[in-house]
């Protein structure tokens, strides 16, 4: 009688090896998946974090007083247009009487871009004003 051999065969390495394969290929696949969702995620951010400095350059401006223009901050440059939605008026105070400033409502159309490429568009309502008074008016 022949004794029983120990190991493995040839043909159960070729399988091991194969269920191996399959088992690397789908990691390989997921984690493949997961840096390209990564990828995004922070060009995503980048842009809100462009978009806000963006922003905080328009609400900066008074577009009263420059209702066209552009900025250029490093490699970013903000257009806008704005066009006038309200009438200017003079303004009021709490306690009810007129204040030192004229001020009107806008919307403002913004340009942003990097290096010459469009990265957004947005609209924003914003208030423009001019001082007309030296002081309040004391009644």
């Amino acid at each position: 009688m022949r004794r029983a051999q120990a190991g493995f065969t040839l043909l159960e390495a070729i399988v091991a090896l194969v269920v191996f394969t399959m088992g690397a290929l789908a990691l390989y696949g997921w984690l493949s998946t997961n840096i390209i969702t990564l990828d995004r995620i922070r060009a995503r951010q980048q842009l809100e974090l462009t978009m806000h400095s963006a922003l905080d350059l328009i609400r900066r401006t008074n577009p009263m007083d420059t209702p066209v223009g552009e900025r250029q901050v490093g490699d970013l440059k903000v257009s806008w247009i704005s066009a006038l939605l309200e009438p200017a008026k003079p303004n009021v105070v709490q306690s009810g009487r007129p204040g030192i400033f004229v001020v009107g409502l806008y919307e403002v159309s913004v340009r942003v871009s990097r290096n010459g490429q469009l990265l957004q568009t947005f609209q924003v309502r914003q208030v423009g004003w001019k001082q007309v008074m030296a002081t309040p008016v004391d009644m």
